[in-house]
């Protein structure tokens, strides 16, 4: 193998998927035995908001060496950075915020940082059904899948995201779990309902899904259809425009020079008493 450099590789684009979400449960009320007495009275909710790789991606810590959270001022600190997986805080609180989220590549990439957000959605969501559902668990997820890109990558890092040892962690479910959560571990895997906003989308509605692959494929198609309308009544719009035009031009030839000429000119003058 020739010796890597620290060239950018031309022509090559290299995409990663994480989900960045947030998950929330309801707190015992106060006075309740079960509620730890540290938490404000005023706080309703635990939360979380983490940035995770889909179950069987290649190891995120490939090509992230870091990821920051800049949470709601009231919590002390506001900025969290987490150099290790799991990339993730877990508070109490009684509101949703927006929370900025930055993710730091490893030296050898060469890249920038890259900023995300995600609002922290404590209170249930979607349709009613899902809702329903949601308030009678106690428990709301809200996560989207996002897509890195490194376009032209270093070669020393183009490297690195197509070697196999990306996979070396899923070779040991213990110290996988230890990582990054049982969520990872298929064998452990955490069901997802699909009306938590899971970032994968369930093939078929359930009559409480947010959204399904089924409901996309129909938008898509649907969209297909409206596009291929709109084709067609462009190509008949310029069929028109050509009809009439080749209609002026056989009419200026029957009219001769000086007739089409004395025509062209009224025509040009109406329009102006018009104006």
């Amino acid at each position: 193998m020739p010796p890597v450099t620290n060239k950018r590789v031309k022509g090559k684009q290299v995409s990663r998927n994480i989900i960045i979400g947030s998950e929330a449960w309801d707190l015992p009320p106060v006075g309740d035995p079960k509620r730890d007495s540290s938490i404000p009275e005023q706080h309703t909710k635990r939360w979380s908001i983490y940035v995770r790789q889909p179950e069987g991606h290649p190891d995120m810590r490939t090509w992230l060496n870091k990821v920051t959270f800049k949470i709601h001022p009231d919590y002390s600190p506001s900025l969290r950075a987490y150099d290790n997986p799991p990339y993730e805080i877990t508070e109490t609180g009684w509101g949703g915020f927006q929370v900025d989220i930055r993710l730091f590549f490893q030296s050898v990439s060469g890249e920038k940082p890259q900023y995300r957000n995600h609002f922290l959605q404590l209170e249930p969501y979607g349709e009613d059904a899902a809702k329903e559902k949601q308030k009678r668990e106690g428990f709301v997820r809200s996560e989207f899948l996002e897509v890195v890109e490194f376009n032209e990558p270093m070669e020393a890092f183009y490297h690195a995201l197509t070697s196999e040892q990306q996979f070396d962690y899923l070779k040991d479910p213990k110290q996988c779990a230890a990582q990054w959560g049982t969520h990872i571990v298929k064998s452990k895997k955490k069901a997802i309902s699909p009306s938590e906003g899971s970032a994968q989308l369930p093939v078929r509605s359930t009559g409480e899904s947010l959204a399904t692959q089924d409901q996309e494929e129909v938008l898509r198609q649907s969209m297909y259809k409206r596009a291929a309308e709109v084709d067609k009544m462009y190509e008949e719009e310029e069929a028109k425009k050509a009809g009439i035009t080749q209609r002026l031009r056989e009419l200026r030839l029957s009219l001769g020079p000086e007739a089409a000429a004395q025509a062209t000119k009224e025509a040009s003058g109406d329009r102006v008493r018009r104006r």
